[in-house]
């Protein structure tokens, strides 16, 4: 992998720390970066449990509705059904929408999971905690998991 890559994407910096809690990613043998779990690591990494605990969430809660865990509509309405309040992040005509490290950086206390271009992640405390640092891309929205309840 080039450098240069490498030290902008999975290095931990001020407010971003490499996380996946996910099992397999342990060992590294076996881990593939093409899972496309983000949902799982996104929710376990905000509310400090283990990937598998976030993962029998989703699954009791998509195989209730017929949504695989994965799925990003099936997670929004999961989290707001359990006390998660979503704030949309709209763009305003001629300027550029947050980043995430943005975001982080005026975020210093709280647990949120923010959807960024096709990617779920999380922010506790003002930290984005991830398997790769997306604190370039734009925040869409994101759950304020204050009042959330699994």
């Amino acid at each position: 992998m080039e450098t240069k890559r490498f030290l902008k994407y999975y290095q931990s910096k001020e407010h971003f720390r490499i996380e996946n809690p996910h099992p397999a990613w342990k060992t590294k043998r076996s881990f593939r970066w093409d899972r496309q779990d983000c949902v799982i690591r996104a929710l376990a990494n905000a509310m400090s449990i283990s990937w598998l605990e976030a993962y029998d969430y989703l699954v009791a809660k998509g195989r209730k509705d017929l949504y695989v865990p994965n799925d990003s509509n099936g997670f929004r309405k999961w989290i707001a059904e359990d006390g998660g309040a979503w704030v949309a992040c709209r763009a305003e005509k001629g300027k550029k929408r947050m980043t995430a490290l943005a975001f982080a950086e005026t975020h210093p206390e709280g647990r949120f999971v923010l959807y960024v271009a096709n990617h779920f992640t999380a922010c506790v405390d003002g930290v984005i905690l991830d398997a790769w640092n997306c604190g370039d891309k734009a925040v869409v929205g994101y759950f304020d998991l204050q009042g959330f309840k699994m």
